[in-house]
Order: C-alpha cells, then sequence, then structure tokens
C-alpha cells in the first residue's frame, strides 16, 4: 500500500511539473516571441514570423501543458498524462541531444537538457509505478485475499 501511495504522489508530481513547464514555455513565446526567440539567437524578421512562433512555440506547449492539468486532476488519467508528458518530454529530449551532437552546443543547452533529463526520468519511473499498481489490483482482483469466517 505505501509504494501505491508514493505511485500517486510521483504522478502528480510529474504530471504538475509538466503542466507548469509547459504553461510558462508557452506564456513565454505567446507573450514575447521576439524576446523568447532572441534568447537563443532567433531573429524574427516579420510580423508573420513572430505569430508563427506564437503559433509554433507558444500554443503547443500551452495545449500540452493544459492537458497535462486535465489529467492531472482527473485520478484516472494519470497514466494517459504520463504518457503524453514522457513521449512530449522524450522526443524533445532525443532531438536536443542529437542537437548538441551535431551542433556541438552542450554548454549552452545542458540546462535544459538537464531539466528534460530529470523530468523524462520521473515520467518513466511514475509510468512504471503506475503500471506496478495495476498489476497488484489486476492481481488483487483475480485472486482476492480469502476471509477466515469467525463464526
Amino acid at each position: 500500500m505505501r509504494g501505491q501511495g508514493l505511485s500517486i504522489w510521483l504522478s502528480r508530481l510529474v504530471l504538475l511539473s509538466a503542466t507548469v513547464l509547459l504553461a510558462m514555455v508557452g506564456r513565454k513565446f505567446i507573450v514575447d516571441p521576439v524576446g523568447s526567440a532572441g534568447a537563443s539567437g532567433i531573429v524574427l524578421s516579420s510580423a508573420v514570423a513572430i505569430t508563427n512562433m506564437r503559433a509554433s512555440f507558444g500554443a503547443f506547449p500551452l495545449a500540452c501543458g493544459l492537458i497535462a492539468f486535465s489529467c492531472l486532476i482527473s485520478r484516472r488519467r494519470h497514466f494517459v498524462g504520463l504518457l503524453l508528458i514522457a513521449t512530449i518530454i522524450g522526443v524533445a529530449l532525443f532531438v536536443r541531444v542529437y542537437g548538441v551532437a551535431t551542433d556541438h552546443t552542450l554548454t549552452a543547452s545542458l540546462r535544459v537538457l538537464l531539466a528534460e533529463g530529470a523530468l523524462f526520468s520521473l515520467a518513466v519511473v511514475a509510468i512504471l509505478g503506475e503500471l506496478r499498481k495495476r498489476r497488484i489490483e489486476q492481481a488483487d482482483v483475480a485472486d482476492p485475499p480469502s476471509r477466515s469466517s469467525d463464526t
């Protein structure tokens, strides 16, 4: 039982962290696309470039953060939310590692790389905890503990 309670809290922590992180990224690119892009050396040279930055780098992370939040507030959806977060962050991490290796940007990318790696790792651990909990619950249903009769 103790491990199951830890699994629930780890799932919540991962979903909450992802919600906050993705909402912050989305907000940053929606509110200040020029400054946010400029922090990475990206120059937006037209109004449509600014709009595209808002939609691509702002709306998509914000939408994923809202989905993570909806999964956070519904215990039934924790597992689906964890899969979503592991997929999104895992793909971002894979592409970032590829970029670091190809573009030689380890120093500039290290902070984000570590954050993505930590969130991805926590999501995987939480998924494994959820799977373990589900196996235990299924085993209990298939073979319920016998009750001794005191009559």
